[in-house]
């Protein structure tokens, strides 16, 4: 199994997970509220709210375990679910390595 970890704005997150459920190859998948920030520096106006906090955005991070053979048609329907064409979309990591044990 591997893990993929894919940062996505909170509004696409049902569009990705639509993607996820149409693959049917995604056998657990976590989410979690998270904020961050990145290249879209200078589109902070786009967001407003706390000027305090305009450094970071608000994010959802997904937590995906896969099987090996299917992991790039994964990603690529977590790409598809969450691209909207601006800046700040998201990123999408592939970390090698299994959980230890199922509870």
């Amino acid at each position: 199994m591997l893990r993929i970890v894919a940062i996505v704005r909170p509004f696409r997150l049902p569009a990705v997970l639509t993607e996820l459920r149409e693959q049917d190859l995604v056998r657990h998948v976590h989410t979690q509220e998270v904020r961050g920030y990145g290249r879209q520096k200078d589109h902070l106006d786009d967001y407003g709210g706390d000027d305090g906090l305009l450094a970071f955005l608000p994010k959802i991070r997904l937590e995906v375990l896969v099987e090996e053979l299917f992991t790039a048609q994964v990603m690529e329907a977590i790409a598809r679910g969450a691209r909207t064409g601006r800046i700040g979309d998201g990123k999408i990591f592939l970390l090698r390595g299994a959980p230890v044990a199922e509870v």
